[in-house]
């Protein structure tokens, strides 16, 4: 390894080092005063800290370099080359592209209403962007939005009951899935609120990193396991909202791409009370890319905490049906 690519590399473990430190240091307060808040703290705090491991650090282990040896005369005998794994690399995906499922349905079980939702993500940097030559896992990094709506279609003058904002920044990589590891991780930062005041107004930030297994079996069935756990930095407008909605999304995807889907949702919260949201979506047209196309969907929610408004309130069952584009 010649001077330059050595120097080169211990630049880097110095920034991702030194990041991570950063990082560390600037929340550790914070991380300390919810654990004296929070119920319990300590598994999601500890799978948070592995988490910043695993995004800061390149797994060095799995790093290979080859270099060619110089020649008597001091030219490279043969074309030098230098190849780095990590243990997660950039998905291999147009810069925008879909988030969460978009789709909207009609329904309820007294009132007729509809629920609705857009989701996108957009990726910051080109993967031969120059911080992405010198660090490839910064083409990663996204910005993502999604915002959920329920509509009181069926009530006079149809007002809108109440929407959710959530703008996120996250990184995203993929593994070969050996093992253990999961297939995908994203971990990162996200904002959620209605955008009202007073005492309707609802936020909340927090820090998140879901992991994503996945496999398919022979008959083309595939099943995803992708678990979305979470700490609030910031809960003011809903102080007690982890009773009902926990420190986790507990998610699972199974079926087959070109006939029925089944996603489950479902949180529960330190109290014992919690929500389950069950989605399932059959294609009424060819798919134009994985998850994109047309869909039927049908959609059951059930528990506390449809809406950010209602968040601490059991509402009756929903049960919709409508359209899906991303499933």
């Amino acid at each position: 390894m010649t001077d330059h690519s050595a120097a080169r590399t211990l630049l880097k473990f110095c920034w991702t080092v030194g990041s991570t430190l950063c990082f560390m240091i600037k929340h550790m307060r914070k991380i300390t005063e919810m654990r004296c808040t929070v119920r319990h703290p300590s598994t999601p705090a500890l799978f948070w800290c592995l988490i910043i491991v695993l995004l800061a650090f390149p797994a060095h282990a799995l790093a290979t370099s080859e270099r060619v040896a110089l020649d008597g005369a001091g030219s490279p005998a043969a074309d030098t080359t230098e190849t780095t794994e990590y243990l997660f690399m950039p998905v291999d995906e147009p810069a925008f592209t879909t988030h969460e499922p978009l789709y909207f349905t009609v329904g309820g079980m007294r009132d007729l209403n509809s629920r609705f939702q857009l989701s996108f993500k957009y990726r910051l940097l080109d993967p031969d962007s120059l911080p992405v030559e010198w660090f490839p896992p910064l083409a990663g990094m996204y910005l993502g939005y999604t915002q959920t709506s329920l509509w009181n279609i069926g009530a006079e003058s149809a007002p809108f009951h109440d929407t959710s904002y959530r703008p996120s920044f996250f990184w995203q990589g993929a593994s070969q899935g050996k093992g253990l590891t999961p297939n995908l991780l994203r971990g990162g930062f996200e904002h959620e609120s209605n955008g009202k005041d007073g005492e309707s107004s609802r936020s909340t930030n927090t820090i998140f990193a879901q992991p994503v297994w996945h496999t398919t079996f022979r008959d083309g069935r595939s099943l995803a396991f992708a678990p979305k756990f979470y700490l609030y930095l910031e809960k003011e407008d809903n102080a007690d909202i982890q009773r009902y909605r926990g420190y986790a999304d507990w998610v699972v995807r199974y079926g087959n791409e070109e006939g029925w889907i089944l996603s489950t949702k479902l949180n529960i919260g330190t109290s014992g009370r919690g929500s389950g949201q069950f989605d399932l979506s059959y294609p009424l047209r060819r798919p134009l890319f994985a998850r994109t196309g047309g869909f039927l969907h049908f959609q059951l929610f059930t528990g506390h905490g449809e809406s950010l408004l209602d968040y601490n309130l059991d509402k009756d069952t929903q049960l919709r049906i409508g359209f899906s584009i991303v499933r």
